[in-house]
C-alpha cells in the first residue's frame, strides 16, 4: 500500500499501541494489534485517548462494538444470515448447544478472540462433561467449511475491493494459514458481493476498512465473522487496495 500513500506525500510509520504517542500522527490506522484480546480494557482506553488527538480508523465506537462476538446476535436479530450462536451468562452444559442447534458437532469459541485460537471442537458424546463458561460461546460446525472453505470479502469505505477463498488443511476445520490452511483469489458474483455488503451496511458506525467472512452453503452465505477492528486485507489479491486505502485516508484527513 505504501506507494499510493507516498505518491500523495504521506509516510507510513509502524508504532506499538502501548508506546505510541497519538499526538505525533495525523491519522492512526489500527493494524495487527492482536494482543488486544488479552488486554481489552487497556486497548479500548488507548483508542479513546488517541481519538481525542487524531483521527482513528476504524472508529473506536465500531471497534468497541466489534470486539465481543456478541455482535453476531445483533446482526441475526436484523434478519441477516449468521451462523447460529449460543451465548451464555452463566456456566452452561455444552449439551445445551446440541439442543439448540441439532447436528453432530459444535465449536466452542472465545467471546473475545481471533485467529482461530482458544477453540474446542466437540461431538455430542464429548460434550456431555463439558461446560460453556460465560467467556465462550457455541456454534454448530458448518460442514461446508471443510469442503467449500470460507470466503473473505474486503470492503474499503463501504465499497467492495476484492475477495479471497480460504481452505482448511490437514483435517482441521480452521482456515487460517497458521493452522495449516491455504488461500486463493476468488471472483465473487454480483449477488455474493451484495450479500456481503449487507453486513457492512449493518455496522453501527461506518468502517474505513472491514472484512466479511462467510461460508457458502446450499442456503446461501452464512456469516462467520464481520471483522472491523484490524482486518487482514489480503493485499496480495487486491491490485487497487493501496489506492482505495489512500483515498479513504485522504477523506479522513481532509
Amino acid at each position: 500500500m505504501a506507494p499510493a500513500f507516498q505518491a500523495r506525500g504521506w509516510s507510513l510509520t509502524e508504532a506499538d499501541w502501548r508506546a505510541c504517542d497519538p499526538a505525533r500522527f495525523d491519522l492512526l490506522l489500527i493494524r495487527a494489534t492482536w494482543d488486544y484480546i488479552d488486554h481489552e480494557a487497556e486497548f479500548l482506553a488507548f483508542l479513546d485517548r488517541a481519538a481525542a488527538l487524531a483521527p482513528v480508523a476504524n472508529d473506536p465506537a465500531v471497534v468497541r462494538w466489534n470486539l465481543s462476538k456478541r455482535y453476531l446476535r445483533e446482526l441475526a436479530a436484523k434478519g441477516l444470515p449468521v451462523i447460529p450462536s449460543l451465548f451464555v451468562d452463566e456456566p452452561t452444559p455444552a449439551t445445551a448447544a446440541f439442543e439448540a442447534f441439532g447436528g453432530e458437532e459444535i465449536v466452542l469459541k472465545p467471546v473475545v478472540g481471533g485467529g482461530g485460537f482458544g477453540q474446542t471442537r466437540l461431538t455430542r458424546g464429548e460434550a456431555r462433561d463439558v461446560v460453556i463458561p460465560p467467556g465462550q460461546f457455541a456454534q454448530p460446525l458448518v460442514p461446508e467449511i471443510m469442503t467449500e472453505g470460507e470466503l473473505s470479502f474486503i470492503f474499503i469505505d463501504g465499497d467492495f475491493s476484492h475477495a479471497v477463498r480460504k481452505l482448511p488443511g490437514g483435517g482441521d476445520y480452521r482456515i487460517h494459514i497458521i493452522h495449516g490452511g491455504a488461500e486463493q483469489a476468488y471472483a465473487p458474483s454480483p449477488a455474493e458481493i451484495a450479500a456481503a455488503q449487507a453486513f457492512v451496511a449493518a455496522l453501527p458506525v461506518p468502517a474505513l476498512a472491514c472484512r466479511v467472512d462467510v461460508i457458502p452453503t446450499a442456503a446461501g452465505l452464512l456469516l462467520m465473522e464481520l471483522e472491523a477492528i484490524e482486518p487482514h486485507l489480503f493485499p496480495t489479491y487486491g491490485a487497487q487496495l493501496g489506492e482505495r486505502m489512500a483515498q479513504a485516508c485522504g477523506r479522513l484527513l481532509a
